[in-house]
């Protein structure tokens, strides 16, 4: 009950911000810019959209295979694109989640391991992308060091991301935490705490692995990026490299805020509010957001296919 009504709220909130945007904008100028869209362009973000998913899944397999398991990238390719397919239509980011943890757990023999690499995944994609808008943020001009909450985002999210380092960095941090608040005493919780540490371990003793794996997300998130801007290159949208490298970012990490459908007219509205920082008007923002993540929707739907047509689960072999 209190989910369903969770969910009408963030439904509202999404259709509630749409309807302001569309009904403040030039729907026939927005219409034109979409619809005379360069194809070779918009063909250019779909390989950049292949390139992240390869790129992706690639990552994925590394942090399984540091951890001694076997893990055929054929099926994990199949397992992130029915879990891609699953972040756009599930009423939350995290329904891809639980279909990696579930197609992940039959390579480690765990739950929690699973857990634990798919949440390592995670924060290294949420790092990189920290890293783009952050440095995009130091060598941006004047004017883009404005855009709102910049400022705020990069110098917020640098504390989290520090914490986080020093806890994965300092062995024992985790555990000096879990005594501190007694929640050692939760049998349940104890004895997957102690799995998770062991792959923590893991990652600890293979630096050189994680920083591979670092290097794969920065590599992922300004595929994104370039995604983005081949959209608005598509749209005849005059949007710089450096605006888009610090507005992509910041984006992706606010529309995480949990208010709105799947950052339905949260995203649309922030970049609006960016496009017109630096001088764009609304109809561009609003055919760029809308065509961009419209596209990413439209390709997720193989992961639909592979769903239907995939025969039984994730399991090793000697052959991928």
């Amino acid at each position: 009950m209190k989910r369903g009504a969770l969910l009408a709220v963030k439904v509202a909130v999404s259709l509630a911000l749409l309807a302001y945007l569309f009904a403040t904008s030039d729907l026939q100028a927005l219409e034109e810019r979409v619809r005379t869209a360069d194809l070779l362009l918009l063909g250019a973000a779909v390989g950049c959209y292949v390139a992240m998913l390869g790129l992706a899944t690639w990552r994925w397999q590394l942090l399984l295979e540091a951890l001694g398991c076997v893990a055929p990238l054929r099926h994990l390719t199949a397992s992130y694109l029915v879990a891609t397919f699953f972040n756009n239509f599930l009423p939350s980011n995290i329904g891809g989640d639980i279909v990696r943890v579930r197609d992940g757990s039959r390579l480690t023999g765990s739950t929690t391991s699973s857990l634990a690499v798919v949440g390592i995944d995670r924060i290294l994609g949420l790092g990189a992308l920290w890293v783009l808008g952050a440095l995009a943020f130091l060598f941006a001009g004047p004017d883009l060091r404005e855009l709102a909450g910049a400022r705020s985002v990069v110098l917020g999210l640098g504390l989290l991301f520090v914490l986080l380092g020093y806890v994965f960095l300092r062995p024992g941090t985790a555990r000096r935490v879990m005594a501190v608040t007694r929640l050692r005493r939760i049998d349940w919780l104890r004895g997957r705490f102690e799995v998770a540490q062991g792959a923590v371990h893991s990652y600890r003793a293979q630096m050189s692995t994680m920083l591979v794996a670092l290097g794969a997300s920065l590599a992922l998130q300004a595929l994104v990026v370039w995604y983005f801007l081949a959209i608005a290159h598509a749209l005849r949208i005059p949007l710089s490299v450096s605006a888009a490298f610090l507005m992509v970012p910041l984006c992706t990490l606010l529309q995480a805020v949990p208010i709105s459908f799947n950052g339905w007219g949260l995203r649309e509205g922030l970049f609006t509010l960016y496009f017109a920082q630096v001088g764009l008007p609304r109809e561009s923002a609003l055919a760029f957001s809308l065509t961009g993540a419209g596209l990413i929707i439209l390709l997720s739907l193989s992961g639909a296919v592979v769903w239907m047509t995939r025969g039984g689960p994730v399991v090793a072999d000697e052959t991928g």
